[in-house]
Formats: structure tokens, sequence, C-alpha cells
């Protein structure tokens, strides 16, 4: 492509709430850039060494964990044939949005380095999908569960690391109350309905929430049995994000005791979505598990 010849646009369709999303930005840019660079033909040595950039500079930009500064965007996209002035003035534009901070960049202080990336993306999800087999998803737990499971947890933690634990597991359940906010496929482990986290009261508040919430039109909870769950061969917690926009891969994220895997690899990814596919199939439907929900509260 020459220089005179229009650039198609880089964006191809808006990305509304994602915008806000400073680290979801990062990794559409990068991988913008990426595609750009790989269209002329050039490699990151290349353009690390063309621009004066630091070593691998360009790799971070594109893997999504530097941001993008108005000058290093500018050379870039000059290097890369991109001289249409709005598409320029758009990318700029989303280059300063992804700089800005992260609305859980207040919550730092107890948020284990782990957690951040799927903390970073959950928002940004058209769809969340989540198994987990010893407590209620994060998203779906009560205030009084989810202190139950943070002093449960390995580490000790000060009253006070407790409660902003809890403003934070609060702040991220309030994206589901959103006029954008992303569907949540939950599939848990027939246990989780079992266990008393917290004590009788605790949990027949837990499942009245539950019970609540599948009421919402973009909350499907399922719960699998445990002969389901054991042919299946879960062990872990998984969540898997969906994202609308094609500049975004889907990501998986498998917790594990004190830390976690997050990849957007193709091959993990794909793994991972068709035991979610093979869990959804097998446990028991919407309707069948808000009647078994109903018959635990009973029990209480």
């Amino acid at each position: 492509m020459t220089s005179t010849e229009p650039h198609p646009p880089l964006f191809v369709r808006p990305l509304g709430s994602v915008e806000h999303n400073p680290t979801a930005l990062k990794l559409i840019l990068g991988a913008k850039l990426r595609e750009l660079r790989l269209r002329a033909g050039l490699d990151p040595a290349a353009v690390d060494s063309r621009l004066g950039f630091s070593r691998s500079k360009t790799s971070r930009m594109e893997l999504g964990r530097h941001g993008c500064k108005a000058v290093d965007a500018q050379a870039l996209l000059r290097l890369y044939g991109v001289h249409d002035e709005q598409a320029v003035e758009e990318f700029l534009r989303l280059a300063a949005q992804s700089r800005r901070q992260d609305w859980w960049s207040t919550y730092h202080d107890v948020l284990p380095e782990f957690l951040a990336p799927l903390v970073a993306l959950e928002g940004a999800a058209a769809i969340i999908r989540a198994y987990e087999p010893f407590y209620m998803p994060g998203l779906l737990q009560t205030p009084a569960y989810a202190r139950a499971v943070i002093e449960s947890g390995p580490a000790r933690l000060m009253p006070h690391e407790v409660r902003r634990r809890m403003d934070l597991r609060h702040e991220r359940q309030r994206q589901l109350d959103q006029p954008d906010a992303p569907r949540l496929w939950a599939v848990l482990d027939e246990s989780v309905l079992l266990r008393r986290v917290g004590g009788p009261l605790v949990m027949r508040e837990q499942l009245e929430f539950l019970a609540a919430m599948m009421a919402r039109s973009h909350v499907t909870v399922q719960i699998a049995p445990l002969d389901v769950t054991a042919a299946v061969g879960v062990g872990t917690g998984v969540t898997y994000l969906r994202f609308a926009l094609t500049d975004l891969k889907d990501a998986v994220y498998i917790e594990h005791l004190t830390d976690s895997t997050f990849s957007q690899k193709p091959h993990m990814v794909e793994q991972y979505r068709d035991m979610m596919d093979r869990l959804g199939a097998c446990a028991l439907t919407p309707k069948e598990t808000l009647a078994l929900v109903r018959e635990r509260i009973a029990a209480y």
C-alpha cells in the first residue's frame, strides 16, 4: 500500500464500554500495532532499531504490557504507512485512554498479582463462563459469604484487609448491574451447595441471593452433579472470557491455591472452552438447578 492510497479503518466497529477499560485498550492497540507491523513486513527488532526504542519495547507494546505514548504511536503509524489523519487521531485518542488508571488500581494493596488479569478484563467481556468446584463464584457472593471465604484463605489478614477485599469483590459485582453487563454463565460443583461456608444463616442468605440472581436474564447458573464433575475431570476453578470485539482474543483464567494461570493462547483457550461446553451439557438445566437451590434453602 502506497502512502497515497487510503488506509482502511484501524478499528472496524465501535468499541463501546471497552474504551473505559485501559487494560483492554492496551491489548487492542497492541494487537493492531502487531497487525500493522506484519503488513509492513518488519520484525520487532527492526522497529526498535529504526525508531531508537529500547530493546523489546515494540514487543511489550504489542503484548499490551506497555502503554503507548503519543510520540511513540505517531512514529509507529508513520513507519507502518498510516497517514490518514482521522485514523491517526483515533489511535492517539485511544492510546491516551489506555494510559489512564484502571478502576481496580485503587485496590492494589489487597489485589493479588495473580488475580489482576481477571479483574482487569472481566468487565470488558461479552460472556463470562465460570466453573467453581469449592465456592460460589466471586461475582455471585453475598458480603457475609465473601467474608467467610476471604477469612478462610491461606493468608492471615488484618480486619481492614478483609474489608478491602470485600469492597473489591463488591465493585466487581457491580459490573453485572450495568446496562451493557456481560452475560454470566456459571457451572457449580454440587458440593458448593452442600458446603456450609460461614454457617447455616450465611448459607441460607447466599442461596436466596443466588436464586434471585438467576432470575436475571443475563445470569445463567447450572449445578454439575458429583458424578459429572468426576467424569469430566475438572480439579480447579476456571473462568473463560469471551469478547465481542475481534481485536480482543478470548482468555482463560485457571485458579490455583496461591497463584493462577492467565492465557490467551488459542490452543489452551480452546481446550478449556471444550471442557466448559462438556460441563454445561452434562450439568442440570437452569430450571433443575433453581429447584435444587430452593430445596437447599428449605433445608436450612
